[in-house]
């Protein structure tokens, strides 16, 4: 049985083309209430947050989808990252094993996270990767483990100053082929504000599930590798002072690596302990416990709030369609009205995505009538959505991963690269921005308004189709989503607030091309002052695109991000079909 000691900060990661969440809770121990602490700013951040049965690129092949890559959701790396409660650093006893496991309730028992199918004819749950699995896009959480061992610290956190690297980002991974260079165990020295390594740890992954394969049933436990444990092999074990900041990053290769669930979200439970074999209740150093105020023969109450995280990325903002037109009524498998905080759509008509998933959140980019092909004299762009919910009260961030545009033989358009540029006909350029830059309503709705609207406007005129998106026909929020911004607080303005883009992604509103006048009443003006950016390094390091600058303590409440996509082309860029796949994700902290 697992129960919550306290309500502390809680971090974790999610991503996507979907989003997978994690937290963490803790054992019950028969021991004095206050014996134990939870672990406070726990994250999770995943190398991918695609479902485990995808590792396959734009293309629909692997080039571009190595281990630990945004693209690759069967090999993907984990970095867990809190602050421990209690004090090792005096006395005898030493963090000397930690361990991670992976299930599909934050709380109570535990089954291992997946939807593989269950084949009665040979009575057994399939593993990944069977007939059933991979095609049917089913796949179970599974650690992976050939001959793990710790990455050289230096190697990989070239940066250890915790002032100009304050979360103690990774520079580099290892390569596919590596056989170690696995995991590392790392802190925050607060004497002298340092990132340092601590070594001596051995890694292994089992099967801790609280049941067993039961014959015949359709939602058996999972039988793989849900939980992984770290045991620290010197003797002094790890010593570190109460409030440590603790980063543990465990790396995706070919032969040792996290396989994602095949769909919905996934919790993982985080302990320590000051034994290096016995992980017993008692030895558990930072855990949870009930917290109970013994009053003379009074009634103790106690309750949870749970982490809970929405994150949906797609084509289509619900808030823009009218179920009235026939366009998106019901009788031809559209949309409908909003309700509050509606996640992002994957297509304008949402009973072909249901039945072929292959087309959803597929866009064109390009020349609407050259076959969406793109041109050296002209700049093209598309968009697409992302929206985000959760109770986290430490603010968010939300990452990319992806590579160019490429086809079939390895050809790319040039990425524009970390630094934000202008539009640039005649050049290769592929970039990606936040049209994010309207204060539609001039600031007075409420806070906000102040971080940005999601701009609808879109560079569309006769001869002059710049900017092609799968809700072309819509042109703004629909009429009765603005009644009820001002009537009811659940509802507001799609837009940024609480998060902000980061400066090489904050201009992606406005016009790309000269010749494109805007109309009266047009949001925009005629100047070109958009910029975009796109690092490729992001493929296997997920980059920061927009992230939380609020008070503390405010919820991620509904955030919409649009992200605005633009590729030209030079005249020397070979001919081909150019396609990417752009992977989103979501990381909260509590």
């Amino acid at each position: 049985m697992y129960t919550l000691k306290s309500i502390a900060r809680r971090g974790t990661m999610l991503g996507a083309a979907a989003a997978l969440l994690a937290v963490a809770v803790f054992p019950t121990v028969a021991v004095f209430a206050d014996a134990l602490n939870p672990l406070t700013d726990r994250s999770l951040t995943l190398s991918s947050a695609a479902p485990g049965w995808d590792d396959k690129d734009g293309s629909g092949n692997t080039t571009y989808a190595p281990p630990n890559s945004g693209a690759n959701g069967q090999k993907t790396g984990n970095t867990f990252d809190f602050k421990v409660s209690t004090d090792t650093e005096t006395g005898s006893r030493k963090v000397e094993a930690i361990t991670f496991q992976y299930c599909t309730t934050p709380a109570g028992n535990c089954k291992g996270p997946g939807n593989n199918p269950y084949n009665v004819s040979d009575d057994a749950r399939l593993d990944n990767g069977a007939a059933g699995t991979w095609d049917d896009h089913k796949s179970d959480l599974n650690v992976v483990t050939s001959s793990p061992s710790e990455a050289t610290f230096g190697t990989y956190v070239t940066n250890t100053s915790g002032t100009t690297n304050a979360d103690g980002v990774v520079s580099s991974i290892p390569a596919p082929t590596a056989t170690g260079s696995n995991f590392m165990v790392y802190y925050l020295d607060d004497d002298d504000n340092t990132w340092k390594a601590s070594t001596g740890w051995a890694m292994t992954a089992e099967n801790e599930e609280t049941g067993s394969e039961t014959t015949g049933a359709a939602d058996n436990y999972s039988g793989a590798n849900n939980q992984i444990n770290l045991v620290n092999t010197n003797p002094s074990g790890l010593g570190i002072e109460s409030g440590t900041r603790v980063k543990i990053v465990f790396f995706g290769t070919n032969a040792n690596y996290i396989t994602n669930p095949g769909a919905d979200e996934f919790f993982v439970r985080i302990n320590t302990y000051d034994h290096d074999s016995n992980r017993a209740e008692a030895n558990v150093i930072d855990g949870g416990v009930t917290v109970a105020n013994v009053m003379n023969q009074s009634i103790q109450i106690m309750t949870k709030v749970l982490e809970t995280m929405d994150f949906s990325v797609g084509t289509v903002d619900p808030y823009t369609l009218d179920s009235g037109t026939s366009q998106f009524s019901t009788a031809t498998g559209g949309l409908v009205d909003h309700s509050i905080c509606d996640p992002v759509a994957k297509s304008m008509n949402k009973a072909e995505t249901d039945t072929d998933p292959g087309i959803a959140n597929t866009l064109q980019l390009g020349d609407e009538d050259g076959e969406f092909s793109l041109k050296t004299d002209k700049t093209y762009s598309t968009h697409s959505y992302w929206r985000l919910s959760s109770n986290s009260s430490g603010g968010a961030t939300v990452y990319y991963s992806g590579v160019t545009l490429s086809n079939t033989v390895g050809d790319k358009i040039q990425a524009i690269g970390s630094g934000a540029l202008s539009p640039q006909p005649g050049s290769e350029q592929f970039g990606l921005a936040l049209d994010n830059g309207l204060d539609e309503d001039g600031g007075t709705a409420g806070p906000q308004i102040v971080n940005g609207l999601v701009s609808y406007a879109k560079e569309r005129a006769t001869g002059k189709v710049y900017q092609n998106g799968d809700d072309n026909d819509v042109t703004g929020i629909h009429a009765s989503v603005a009644t009820d911004i001002g009537a009811n607080p659940s509802y507001h303005a799609p837009g940024l607030y609480s998060m902000s883009p980061l400066a090489a992604y904050a201009n992606g509103t406005g016009v790309i091309n000269t010749d494109y006048t805007v109309a009266a009443g047009d949001p925009w003006d005629d100047t070109i002052n958009t910029q975009f950016a796109f690092d490729e390094s992001s493929n296997t390091i997920p980059v920061a695109l927009a992230q939380t600058t609020n008070v503390a303590g405010e919820v991620v409440d509904c955030v919409t991000g649009k992200v605005r996509y633009i590729a030209n082309i030079a005249s020397t860029t070979p001919a081909g079909i150019y396609t990417t796949k752009i992977n989103f994700i979501a990381s909260p902290k509590y």
